[in-house]
C-alpha cells in the first residue's frame, strides 16, 4: 500500500511538496496583512484600548528624574488650614512674591485666575502689581470664556496685573474623548492675537528658549467653538504630546504657607523656576493623565511643570505618520505569517509570541526616542492570526485527510476489504473527525493485514531502515533468529546475521552497506550448514532511496538438486561420450587395418555417432537452461557469419549455398556469444539438412522495432501446420526423413537460448513451400 504523496510532510506541519498554498489561506493572509494590519495601522483609529496601551507605554518609556531647578509652591490643604478659607487676599500673593524675590527665584508662574479686579480692596491689586514689578519675571495665565453662544473670548488678568506681568499665557489643557489630558497647543489666539502656553511663556520669561525641533504646521481650526459672524474663531496651533516624566508628586512641592512663613531654606528657591498653583482637593483643576489615575489626579500646575520640563529639555513626542505606522504594523504580521507557513505549529506559536514582545518593545523604544507608534493594529492582528490560522489549518487538515483516505479507498483495493468503524458526529467537526477515525481504523486494519501477510510467508523477512536496522519482522524470522519480535526491532542486521553465523564464501557480513547495499542477491551459509539466498529489494529501486526488504530463502534442497544435475551432466558429458568416442576410434582403426569392413560396422558407427550427438545436444541444452551465461556486447552480424563458417563443410558436402545478407549497420545485442552462435548454427544446419541438395539457405539480418530480427530460410518441403505446435519440444523430430539424424533437442536448445536473452523464435512455413525461422533479439541499450 502506498500512502498519499506528501502525507508525511503534511503531518510534520509543512505543506506537501508540489501543492500550492490553498486559496482560502492566501485570502486570509492578504486580509490580515493588507486590510487589517496595514490599513488599520495607516488609519490609526483612536480607541480606548489603543489609548490605554499608549498611556502604559508613555508612563514607562518617558520616566526620568525631575529637574532640580523647578519647584511647585502648592496651595495645599495644609496651607488652607493655616491661612484660612479660599480665596485669600491678593496682598498675600504679593507678600509671597516678595519672599521669592528675596530668595532669588529665577522666574515665577502664578497659576491663578485673576481676571476680575478686587472691588472690595482695590489697593490689594496695586500691592500685587507692585510686587510683580519688583520681581520682574512673573507670568500670569489667561483662559477663554464664553460670552455668547458659540463665542469665545480671552479672559485676561485684571488691567493692573496685566500691565505688571512679564508675560501671559493660556493655561488650557487638551482633553481627549476619554477625559485624559495627553497634549496641549503651544499657541492659541483669536483675531490675530496669539498667546503662548503658560509654561512656554514662563520658560521665555526666565531667559531660556525651547529646544524643540521644528514642529509641523498647526491646525487653524481644531474643531473648537468658532465665533459668530463679526468675531474671529478661537484658533490653536502647534499641538504637542506631553511626555510625562513621572506620576503625580514627581516634582518638588513646597507648601505655600511654609514659603510665606519663611521656614523654607533660601537654597530651595534660589535660581529656581517657581510654579504657584492649586493642589488642594476640590479647589484647583486636576486631570487624568497617562501617568496618573482616578485615585491620584494630577494638578494642572504639575501638568504645566511637565510641559515646561519637556520644552526646556527638547523632549518631543511625534505621532508616527500613516505610512510609518502601516509599515510598523505590517512587517511583524508578515513575519508571523511566514513563520506559520514555514514552521511547525509549536514553533510558529513561539514565533508569534516572540513577535508580540518585539512589537511592544519596539513601540516602547520608539516612544523613548520621541516617535509614537500605535501598535494595537499589529498586536491585535498577531493575537488573532494564530487562532485563525490554526482553525483554517485544522479544517484543511481534516478535509485533506478525509479526501486522501477516500481516494485511497478508491485506488487501493485492500482498503475496501477492511470495514471502517466509528460513529458519525453531529456537527461538521464531529463528522470530519468521524471520517478521519474511520480512515485511521481502516489504515490500522490494513497494517494488520500487512503484518498477517508477512507472518504467513514461509521465509524469514526483515524490513530495514536506511541504516540497516530492523523495523519489522515476520514469524519465520522470529523462529529463525530464535528471539522475540520486540527483541529484534531496532537491531543492526549485521549482528543478526552474525548471530546465526551467516557467511558469504566463508567471510562474515562485517558491513551491511558493503555486503548487501549494492547487491540484490547474496548466497550465504549459516552455522548449521544450510544454504540461504539473501534477496534485497530496495525502497524506490535504489540504495539511496532509504530502507529495504530483506528475505532469506532456504536453497539447500535446490543446491542439492543442482549438484545432482551437474553430476548427471558430467556423467553424460564424460562417462557416456568417452565409450562412444572409443567405439568410433576402434572402428576407424579396424577400417584402416582391414580396408573394407562388413556392413555391421557401419551400423555400429552410426549408432555410436547418434549416441554421441545426443549427449552433446543434451549437455548444450542443459547449459542453455542454466544460469551460467557470460553476457557481453556482440554484433549479431558477426554471430551469423561465424555460424555460417562452422557449417561450410556440411553445406559443401551437400552442394548447398549459404547466402548471408547483413547490411552495413552494426547490430549490437547483449548475449552469450558461444550459445547464441550455436543456436544460429542449429537453424542453419537444419536448413541444410532439410533443404534439397544443391539448394540455397538464405540468412537475412534486419532492424525490427526495438530489436533485430534474423531470418533463416530453406527451400525444403516445409513443415505442415499440424506438426508446428510441438516443434520446440524436447526430443521432437521434424519428420521421418531418413537423411537426417538427431534426438530432437536442437530447436529446444534454440528456444531456451532465445528466452534467456529476452528474445523469441518463430516459424513461418507451409507444406512444400520451405521453412523460415525468425530470431528476434532486443537491441543493445
Amino acid at each position: 500500500m502506498k500512502l498519499p504523496q506528501g502525507f508525511g510532510r503534511f503531518m510534520a506541519g509543512r505543506p506537501p511538496r508540489g501543492r500550492a498554498v490553498p486559496r482560502r489561506w492566501s485570502g486570509l493572509w492578504l486580509a490580515l496583512l493588507v486590510v487589517v494590519a496595514a490599513g488599520w495601522g495607516y488609519l490609526q483609529p483612536s480607541s480606548r484600548v489603543e489609548k490605554a496601551l499608549l498611556d502604559h507605554l508613555l508612563a514607562s518609556a518617558q520616566q526620568r528624574p525631575a529637574p532640580t531647578d523647578v519647584v511647585i509652591v502648592a496651595i495645599d490643604d495644609r496651607s488652607l488650614a493655616r491661612l484660612g478659607r479660599w480665596p485669600w487676599p491678593r496682598s498675600r500673593h504679593a507678600e509671597l512674591l516678595d519672599r521669592l524675590r528675596s530668595a532669588g527665584a529665577k522666574a515665577v508662574g502664578l497659576d491663578l485666575i485673576l481676571a476680575e479686579p478686587d472691588h472690595e480692596q482695590p489697593q490689594n491689586d496695586q500691592r500685587l502689581a507692585e510686587a510683580m514689578r519688583r520681581h520682574g519675571r512673573v507670568v500670569l495665565p489667561l483662559h477663554a470664556h464664553s460670552l455668547q453662544a458659540q463665542t469665545l473670548e480671552p479672559a485676561l488678568p485684571a488691567a493692573p496685573l496685566l500691565a505688571a506681568a512679564r508675560a501671559t499665557g493660556h493655561a488650557h489643557m487638551e482633553l481627549d474623548s476619554d477625559g485624559i489630558a495627553r497634549g496641549v497647543f503651544l499657541q492659541e489666539g483669536v483675531d490675530g492675537r496669539w498667546w503662548d502656553h503658560w509654561s512656554l511663556a514662563l520658560l521665555k520669561a526666565g531667559g531660556d528658549r525651547p529646544r524643540l525641533r521644528t514642529v509641523p504646521e498647526g491646525r487653524a481650526d481644531s474643531g473648537d467653538v468658532s465665533a459668530q459672524a463679526g468675531s474671529g474663531a478661537w484658533l490653536r496651533s502647534h499641538p504637542v504630546l506631553i511626555p510625562f516624566a513621572g506620576p503625580p508628586g514627581h516634582f518638588t512641592r513646597l507648601s505655600y504657607a511654609d514659603v510665606l512663613a519663611g521656614t523654607v531654606p533660601t537654597d530651595a528657591l534660589r535660581d529656581k523656576y517657581v510654579l504657584i498653583g492649586m493642589t488642594a482637593a476640590g479647589l484647583g483643576d486636576a486631570y487624568l493623565t497617562p501617568a496618573a489615575s482616578e485615585d491620584s489626579l494630577m494638578p494642572g500646575v504639575e501638568v504645566s511643570a511637565h510641559i515646561f520640563d519637556a520644552l526646556r529639555s527638547g523632549i518631543e513626542l511625534r505621532p508616527a505618520l500613516g505610512w510609518e505606522n502601516s509599515l510598523f504594523c505590517a512587517i511583524p504580521v508578515a513575519l508571523a505569517l511566514l513563520a506559520m507557513c514555514q514552521l511547525a505549529p509549536r514553533s510558529a506559536l513561539a514565533a508569534v509570541a516572540g513577535l508580540l514582545v518585539v512589537v511592544y518593545g519596539a513601540a516602547w523604544l520608539a516612544m523613548r526616542h520621541g516617535v509614537v507608534f500605535a501598535p494595537l493594529a499589529a498586536l491585535g492582528t498577531l493575537v488573532a492570526a494564530y487562532p485563525l490560522w490554526s482553525r483554517w489549518r485544522l479544517e484543511s487538515a481534516l478535509r485533506y485527510l478525509s479526501e486522501e483516505f477516500r481516494r485511497m479507498q478508491l485506488d487501493e483495493p485492500l482498503l475496501g476489504a477492511v470495514r471502517p468503524s466509528g460513529a458519525s458526529g453531529g456537527d461538521l467537526l464531529g463528522q470530519r473527525m468521524a471520517d478521519l477515525s474511520a480512515g485511521v481504523n481502516q489504515l490500522r486494519g490494513l497494517l494488520q493485514f500487512v503484518h498477517d501477510s508477512l507472518d504467513s510467508l514461509p521465509d524469514p523477512v526483515l524490513v530495514l531502515d536506511v541504516g540497516g536496522r530492523v523495523l519489522l519482522v515476520n514469524g519465520a524470522a522470529v523462529r529463525y533468529f530464535r528471539e522475540e519480535s520486540a527483541g529484534l526491532l531496532r537491531q543492526p542486521v549485521e549482528g543478526l546475521l552474525a548471530r546465526r553465523g551467516l557467511t558469504e564464501d566463508g567471510r562474515p557480513f562485517l558491513s551491511w552497506q558493503a555486503a548487501l547495499a549494492s547487491a540484490t542477491e547474496v548466497h550465504a551459509r549459516d552455522d548449521e550448514g544450510r544454504e540461504w539466498l539473501l534477496k534485497v529489494a530496495h525502497r524506490g529501486g535504489s540504495p539511496a532511496s532509504g530502507g529495504c526488504l530483506l528475505s532469506l530463502t532456504d536453497v539447500s534442497s535446490v543446491h542439492q538438486v543442482q549438484r545432482q544435475r551437474e553430476e548427471a551432466l558430467r556423467f553424460i558429458s564424460h562417462d557416456m561420450r568417452a565409450p562412444q568416442s572409443a567405439i568410433l576410434t576402434l572402428v576407424e582403426l579396424h577400417r584402416l587395418s582391414e580396408g573394407r569392413l562388413p556392413p555391421i560396422f557401419d551400423r555400429i558407427s552410426s549408432h555410436a555417432r547418434r549416441t554421441l550427438a545426443l549427449a552433446d545436444d543434451f549437455v548444450h541444452l542443459a547449459r542453455a537452461q542454466s544460469d551460467a551465461y557470460r553476457i557481453e556486447a556482440v554484433n549479431l552480424a558477426d554471430i551469423l557469419l561465424d555460424a555460417a563458417d562452422r557449417l561450410w563443410d556440411h553445406a559443401r558436402a551437400r552442394k548447398v549455398r549459404i547466402a548471408t545478407e547483413v547490411g552495413d549497420q552494426e547490430a549490437g545485442v547483449l548475449a552469450d556469444r558461444e550459445l547464441l552462435t550455436r543456436a544460429v548454427a542449429n537453424l542453419i544446419d537444419n536448413a541444410i539438412k532439410y533443404g534439397p541438395e544443391g539448394g540455397t539457405v538464405s540468412c537475412r539480418l534486419a532492424r525490427d522495432g526495438a530489436g533485430w530480427v534474423l531470418a533463416i530460410a530453406d527451400e525444403g518441403p516445409g513443415i505442415a501446420r499440424d506438426l508446428q505446435a510441438g516443434l520446440f519440444q524436447q526430443f521432437k523430430r521434424l519428420g521421418p526423413d531418413t537423411r537426417t539424424s538427431g534426438a530432437g533437442l536442437g530447436l529446444a536448445f534454440v528456444q531456451a537460448v532465445m528466452l534467456r536473452h529476452r528474445g523469441s523464435v518463430s516459424l513461418k512455413s507451409q507444406a512444400q513451400a520451405g521453412a523460415e525461422f525468425h530470431l528476434w533479439l532486443p537491441a543493445e541499450p
